[in-house]
């Protein structure tokens, strides 16, 4: 596992679809969403993004790497 990345092995992939889900099963059911399930699927919600925050910010570290190795000037 790279460092600073979550203690999980889910991949982004399959957190970013994990979030979509969540976001779409909430947009669609506006007021008529199961209340006893918000906090839970906000939660799940929640962790499926930190997943995908810390493989996007770890990318964006080996990608700055890479191109300050070429010796380029990331922008």
């Amino acid at each position: 596992m790279k460092p600073n990345a979550p203690a999980s092995t889910e991949t982004y992939a399959s957190a970013y679809t994990r979030l979509a889900s969540i976001a779409e099963k909430l947009r669609s059911t506006g007021a008529t969403a199961n209340l006893d399930s918000i906090v839970d699927d906000l939660r799940a919600a929640r962790a499926a993004h930190a997943i995908c925050k810390a493989r996007l910010d770890a990318i964006r570290r080996e990608v700055d790497a890479e191109v300050e190795a070429a010796g380029e000037v990331a922008q």
